[in-house]
Formats: structure tokens, C-alpha cells, sequence
């Protein structure tokens, strides 16, 4: 459903900041998040807020950040609460599609739970085992919680003067995706993404300085911060799958719902097709650079066009 809604819906999604994505809510008390990496600082700011102010304290058994996975890789980021983001849920048109910057949370637990999807998938088991192991009801606490979770997620990316994008934290992630290709040992010359990566992060360093002391021009720098993503998208999408069109990640052709980072290098790499590599390797850096444009302040903070 959520595919066809923004494929029927392009114009209403056309600006859209963000997808906030919640599937299976609870079904245990450990918090993970898989994110796009610019929206990982906001995602620890609402959960440090929250546990400062949560008067009844919910208790969860990863508290305060939750386990937070880079959504393009699934990679741990900083704190183990961080997960990258692929596919099999109802962001996926958002971020792979329409280069839409998406978090998807849930309370779950480290083991299978049998009951998913079948007639014990009841109240009774959530009361009794949806929760805090050994806390019947601790599932409906979590449940209020998640909510203002969502809710102040919301919240903040609505009503922030700046929006709170960090442009600075994904700069140092696609560092770590282009170490991970080089590390692969594969003859490739990885040295326009090197670059494009580079100046990615300076611009992304000096639009965050800029947009910082200019506040009177605070709608160009929110356009700036909530529309890069957008640069990541390739008109002609992935090899063999031109519907996924973002060059940062993708689920894993061979991996199912998993992601990994620069996809259509790392699809021609298990192919074996070392001319198609370094072509993904040349489009790679042209998108990064792009976004590093689109970022860019180099002349004061200028009219976005989208």
C-alpha cells in the first residue's frame, strides 16, 4: 500500500522532510533504530529528552538511546542502537525511491518470537510477554512511550527554526562506506568518490556553521538540510533494478531485505563485472558530488531549486 500511496502521490510527497516509520511497535523491550545517518543526532536528542522528562521512567532493557543502525548499511552506529535501513517495510519507496530521509523504530527482543503473525499473536501475549520479561503489562507502557517517541520525532523536525539534519554525521558515514569498498581488495580507482566524499563533508561542515548564523534565511537553509537526499537518487536506478534508484544503499540483492552501502558497486563486484564496477564507482561520485553542491554555501546561503 505504501508504495502505490507515494507513487499516486508524488506531488504531495515532493517536499517531504522525512518518514517516520513504525511497523511492529512492541513485541519486547529492546529499542532499535535503523535511520538515514543525517538523522541520527535528532533521534538521540528526543530520546535524551525523553528520559530526562519521563516522569513514570519506562524502564527498557537498552535504555536511553536504544540500539541506533546506520538504515544504508546496518551498520552499529556510535551507540548500538543505530541500524541502517533496506527494505521490507513501508519505508521503502521513501528512501530507495524518492531519496526521502526515513526512521524506522520498534521494541522488540534479541530472540524469535513464534507468535508473530499467528492465532497466539493475542492480547494475552502481549500482556504477559510483549513487554519487560517478567513485567505483565510493561508491553502497554512501552507502547505510550513509543508514541511520544514518534510524536516528538515529529515534532521537532516540524517546528525546529533549523531542522535538525546532520549533515555532518552522514559526511562521516559515507567515509566508513567507501573504507568498507576499498577494503573488498578489488581493482577498483575509487578516487573521484574519495573526493566527491571530501567535499561533501566540508560543505556539509560550513552550510551548519552558515545556517547557524543566518537565521533570517532559515527557509533556504531547512531546504538545503531536508531536500540532499534527494542528490543520492540516480535517474537510471541500480543495475538489473532501475526502481531503486539511491546510490548510498539498498537491500542487498542477494541479501533479502538487508542493506549495504553503495549498491551497485558492490552488485557488480559479486557479479564478477569489473567494467560495470567502475562505471558504479564514476556514478557513485557523481551523486555524492551532487549533494555536495546542492549543500554547498560557497557563496553565502543561495536559493534552492528543486
Amino acid at each position: 500500500g505504501s508504495t502505490g500511496f507515494a507513487e499516486l502521490n508524488q506531488d504531495m510527497i515532493k517536499r517531504a522532510a522525512a518518514y517516520l516509520n513504525v511497523d511492529t511497535v512492541v513485541s519486547g523491550d529492546i529499542l532499535s533504530v535503523a535511520l538515514t545517518p543525517s538523522l541520527a543526532t535528532v533521534w538521540e536528542m528526543v530520546l535524551d529528552d525523553l528520559s530526562a522528562s519521563d516522569k513514570h521512567k519506562t524502564s527498557f532493557a537498552n535504555a536511553p538511546l536504544g540500539e541506533i543502525v546506520d538504515g544504508n548499511t546496518n551498520w552499529i552506529m556510535n551507540h548500538p542502537e543505530e541500524r541502517m535501513l533496506g527494505s521490507g517495510s513501508d519505508y521503502t519507496v521513501f528512501l530507495d525511491h524518492y531519496g526521502i530521509s526515513s526512521v524506522d523504530f520498534s521494541f522488540g527482543k534479541t530472540t524469535t518470537f513464534g507468535q508473530y503473525h499467528s492465532i497466539y499473536d493475542s492480547f494475552a501475549w502481549m500482556d504477559v510477554y510483549g513487554g519487560n520479561d517478567g513485567k505483565p503489562g510493561s508491553s502497554f507502557d512501552l507502547m505510550a512511550f513509543a508514541s511520544k517517541i514518534w510524536g516528538l520525532l515529529a515534532l521537532r523536525l516540524a517546528d525546529s527554526d533549523l531542522i535538525p539534519f546532520d549533515h555532518e554525521v552522514q559526511g562521516n558515514a559515507l567515509t566508513q562506506y567507501a573504507k568498507s569498498i576499498a577494503e573488498l581488495q578489488v581493482k577498483l580507482d575509487l578516487s573521484k568518490l574519495q573526493e566527491a566524499i571530501k567535499d561533501y563533508r566540508k560543505a556539509a561542515f560550513d552550510l551548519h556553521s552558515n545556517c547557524e548564523k543566518n537565521a533570517t534565511d532559515a527557509s533556504t537553509c531547512n531546504d538545503k538540510l531536508a531536500l540532499a537526499e534527494r542528490q543520492f537518487l540516480a535517474e537510471e536506478g541500480l543495475p538489473r533494478r532501475p526502481w531503486f534508484k539511491h546510490v548510498l544503499q539498498a537491500p542487498g540483492i542477494y541479501l533479502g531485505y538487508a542493506a549495504e552501502a553503495f549498491p551497485g558497486i558492490q552488485q557488480a563486484i559479486e557479479m564478477n563485472d569489473a567494467d560495470l564496477a567502475q562505471s558504479q564507482v564514476e556514478l557513485a561520485a557523481t551523486q555524492v558530488e551532487a549533494a555536495a553542491s546542492f549543500l554547498s554555501v560557497a557563496d553565502g546561503v543561495t536559493t534552492v531549486k528543486m
